[in-house]
């Protein structure tokens, strides 16, 4: 057997151990960073401000996009707490329900000024597409944060409006049934499931070619 057939066989060893473990780590990262919304199926990063936790008594995370979304998995689910984070401030707001019933919201660090509210954009509660407005909704801490986003972003929408925590939660019980929640895994790229493949067809291939060529 020649050099260049050991260089060969140890080439084809090596490519398929970077794609398989590039296929594998893109992988992993796809499912620790991204969750899915039970309710709309949106996809979304878990480090996206707009993301939203809402954590069962037992530890368990459900993941929402919109305000509307946590409502109904709120609802849905009956005792739990809803982490969110205001979208212009950062700062964390924390929704508790008990009994599938909305009880109290606060924010840390306070404010005088708190008043958490949800901003409608898009086509806004009332507008003609409801999934568009749910992905749309955004979450504040105050009056002037609210005021804020509806002249900065979205002045030009006649849907555009606010409304109350509960108020998404009365909306949030209206929709339950008919948008339930079902938990879906987050979609892998075929591209990651493809590069593993093909790593482990080649990290099989290579010994296989190492004893052919030795014949």
């Amino acid at each position: 057997m020649t050099r260049n057939n050991v260089f060969f066989a140890l080439y084809l060893g090596i490519i398929g151990i970077v794609l398989l473990t590039v296929g594998f780590a893109a992988t992993v990262y796809a499912v620790s960073s991204t969750a899915r919304d039970e309710v709309t199926g949106q996809t979304m990063s878990k480090t996206d401000i707009s993301t939203i936790q809402v954590v069962t008594p037992n530890g368990v995370t459900h993941w929402a996009y919109s305000p509307m979304s946590a409502a109904e998995l709120a609802i849905y689910y009956k005792n739990d707490t809803i982490h969110a984070k205001c979208f212009v401030c950062g700062r964390a707001i924390t929704i508790t329900v008990v009994n599938g019933n909305f009880t109290s919201v606060s924010v840390s660090p306070p404010n005088r000024q708190d008043n958490v509210q949800v901003v409608e954009g898009e086509n806004g509660i009332n507008g003609p597409d409801m999934m568009s407005a749910m992905n749309a909704e955004k979450i504040v801490s105050t009056t002037a944060y609210a005021n804020q986003l509806l002249e900065k972003n979205y002045s030009s929408n006649p849907y555009a409006t606010t409304v109350t925590i509960q108020h998404v939660f009365f909306m949030g019980g209206v929709m339950l049934p008919m948008m339930p929640p079902t938990y879906s895994a987050v979609e892998i790229p075929t591209l990651y499931y493809a590069l593993m493949t093909l790593g482990g067809v080649l990290l099989t291939v290579a010994p296989i070619s190492w004893k052919s060529l030795k014949k």
